[in-house]
């Protein structure tokens, strides 16, 4: 067990640490420690869950939108709300539950199949472009 938990640290560390590279207005939730070790949540702002979810899948990685509770639903999770997100913001999460099978060469594929997902769907993204408009960056 110690073995395995250590190697889930480190490719759970790996995504936390490269995600907010890659992407843009990217919020890691939870404590960056204190978590489960193969457990790594992410808030990607101006898009929804569900779509990258579903555009992810298309792309063979498997991955959830919210909490486990809620992920038949089309709804931000509670505990992400409970914690002071915005909904807006609550509603754009990811959750990766990574197991012992996955490598570093499997976190490198999302990190290099995601950006241009959240590109995609940024565009087209009300929100995203409302913030462009109003000068805040990209």
């Amino acid at each position: 067990m110690p073995e395995r938990s250590a190697k889930l640290v480190q490719l759970r560390d790996y995504l936390i640490t490269e995600m907010p590279k890659k992407i843009s207005h990217v919020l890691v939730t939870g404590h960056p420690q204190n978590r489960l070790p193969g457990h790594a949540s992410f808030c990607i702002e101006f898009i929804e869950g569900e779509s990258m979810l579903m555009l992810l899948n298309a792309k063979g990685v498997g991955v959830t939108s919210g909490s486990a509770c809620t992920s038949r639903a089309l709804q931000a999770s509670h505990v992400l709300l409970a914690m002071g997100l915005p909904h807006e913001i609550a509603q754009g999460s990811l959750l990766f539950g990574l197991g012992i099978d996955n490598k570093k060469e499997d976190i490198d594929y999302v990190l290099e199949v995601l950006p241009p997902i959240v590109e995609r769907l940024r565009q087209m993204s009300p929100l995203y472009s409302k913030f462009l408009k109003q000068g805040k960056g990209g």
